[in-house]
This record gives structure tokens, C-alpha cells and sequence, in this order.
């Protein structure tokens, strides 16, 4: 078994992405603060990484160069690149880490290539970059969460995991490519939509979604829907419909399993929620 703060995702935890194929995803780190050796080497393989510094200072190595990094921070590398996020003695930094990689031979892409053929949207990311306060909660949410399900090995578990991957894509393309999220901590309103985000599969109402802004019920649900178009728990339903049309999409998994990972009881209800978002069933919305 891993180290409590690593935990190794199933080999089902696959996603498809339009000409890249499977992504298979490999583990999580959340809060990773060991210390290395007091010297370190470059390595490369075929994998993705995506590295969120959340606190402190310290350095990487990163293509044949040394990257000082100070959080928050983002650093992604690519299939080949050299790199190595061992910690140096006296360093500090604490970082979330998602690494995942093609399920096969030779489906390879940089981060770059990736998230075009994710979301269709040419885009160039940079290898390492300053990134908001909000970014590093949400990457840091998502490791935490994988990290849950596997501990869990829940029947559903591939399910989640699959859409806690397509999470991860979208946190960078969203915070990176996107127009930039508002960096806002002491916004109340941005803490209830993040706090949707981060919990929408969990069985939360509208009192917690005002507990954690630390507002009324009465206030959260007219002014969220002022600001974002819908109120809290509608905005936390088309949430998980979208999610939901990422599912069914990019994996095989039942619609009954997909049901469950996303928090749904009755697999039925589900699929009249779908209906109603997405004008079409679950079974008909994956044929196309």
C-alpha cells in the first residue's frame, strides 16, 4: 500500500480523449513534503504530471535547468520532458501532484496538444507559471479526493476516478487558458461556488452551502443566482450533469455506475435529471 499522503489509482481509471486515446490515471499526492537526497537527477518517461506548489519555496529540476518556485505555482510537463520534484534539504514547498499516462504505446501528446483536443480550444501553456489561490484549492480538492476514492475501492471506483481525471484538465484549462477565475477568498459568494464545485458529489444542501460562506440561506440562494445564473443547488445539478456528459463520453461504465459516482441513489432520477439538462436520455446522449 502507498504512503498514506500517495494513493495508486486502479489500471480501469481510463479516460478517452478525442485523438490522443486513453488516459490512464496513476496516482495523486496531496501535501507532498518529503525531502530527497541532497543532490538530484533529470529523468523522463511517458507520463503526464501536473504539479501544484500550495505553499513554501524550494526548486525543481526542469529541462536540463533549475526552476526556483515559490507558491502558488503550477508546473505541468509532458511525455519525454526531463524534470525531477525531489525536495532539496532546507527547502519548504508542499505541492499536489496528478499523474496519469497513455494507456497504450505511443498515444502521446505535450499538455498543449492535450487540452486542444479536450476542449477543442488551441492553447499554449507554459511549462511552469505563478497561478491563483484559487487554482491550488482546486487541484488540491481534487488529489484529496482521488486519494478518498481509492482508499475507499468503492464498486464505482473507476467511475470517479475517470471524472476526477477530466477534473484535472479542466482546473487547468480553466485556470490557465480560460478567462482567468477570479482570485477571491474573501468573496463569499466565489467560497459557496467553490464549495459546490469541490463537493457537488457529496449529499450537500443549502445550509451547507451557506455555512461554508458564512451566510443565510435566504441571502446565498438570490445573490448566487444573481451572480451565476442559477441558485446554488441547481448550479450543483448542471454541474453534475455535466460531469455526467464527460462520463458517458469518455468511458464504458454503466449508467447505473455513473449514477452512483455522482452521488445519485436512484439511477432513474438521474436519468430524468439528464433528460431535462441535456434533452436527451444517457443512453441516447453516448450513442450520439
Amino acid at each position: 500500500m502507498p504512503e498514506p499522503h500517495q494513493q495508486r489509482a486502479p489500471d480501469c481509471a481510463i479516460l478517452r480523449v478525442p485523438g490522443i486515446g486513453g488516459l490512464h490515471l496513476l496516482h495523486a499526492t496531496r501535501d507532498d513534503c518529503q525531502t530527497g537526497a541532497s543532490s538530484r537527477t533529470e529523468h523522463r518517461h511517458d507520463i503526464w504530471h501536473c504539479v501544484a506548489y500550495a505553499s513554501g519555496h524550494g526548486s525543481c529540476l526542469l529541462d536540463g535547468a533549475t526552476v526556483e518556485v515559490r507558491a502558488p505555482c503550477l508546473i505541468l510537463t509532458s511525455p519525454g520532458q526531463p524534470h525531477c520534484f525531489s525536495r532539496l534539504p532546507g527547502e519548504d514547498a508542499v505541492y499536489h501532484e496528478v499523474t496519469f499516462a497513455p494507456d497504450r504505446p505511443g498515444a502521446l501528446a505535450p499538455w498543449s496538444g492535450l487540452l486542444h483536443a479536450w476542449t477543442g480550444v488551441p492553447c499554449t501553456l507554459p511549462s511552469h507559471a505563478p497561478c491563483s489561490a484559487a487554482c491550488i484549492e482546486d487541484l488540491g480538492s481534487i488529489t484529496g479526493r482521488i486519494a478518498q476514492v481509492v482508499r475507499d475501492g468503492r464498486a464505482e471506483a473507476p467511475a470517479l476516478l475517470q471524472t476526477l481525471l477530466a477534473e484535472t484538465l479542466l482546473a487547468v484549462f480553466r485556470h490557465l487558458v480560460a478567462e482567468a477565475v477570479r482570485d477571491a477568498p474573501d468573496d463569499p459568494l466565489e467560497i459557496a461556488r467553490r464549495f459546490i464545485e469541490n463537493h457537488a458529489e457529496d449529499p450537500i444542501d443549502l445550509d451547507a452551502v451557506a455555512r461554508s460562506a458564512n451566510l443565510s440561506t435566504k441571502h446565498v440562494g438570490r445573490a448566487f443566482a444573481a451572480r451565476y445564473g442559477d441558485p446554488p443547488m441547481r448550479y450543483r445539478r448542471r454541474l453534475l450533469m455535466r460531469r455526467a456528459a464527460v462520463l458517458l463520453r469518455t468511458s464504458d461504465a454503466p449508467v447505473e455506475r455513473i449514477a452512483t459516482a455522482l452521488g445519485f441513489n436512484d439511477w432513474r432520477y438521474f436519468s430524468r435529471c439528464f433528460r431535462s439538462e441535456h434533452g436527451r436520455s444517457p443512453a441516447a446522449y453516448r450513442r450520439g
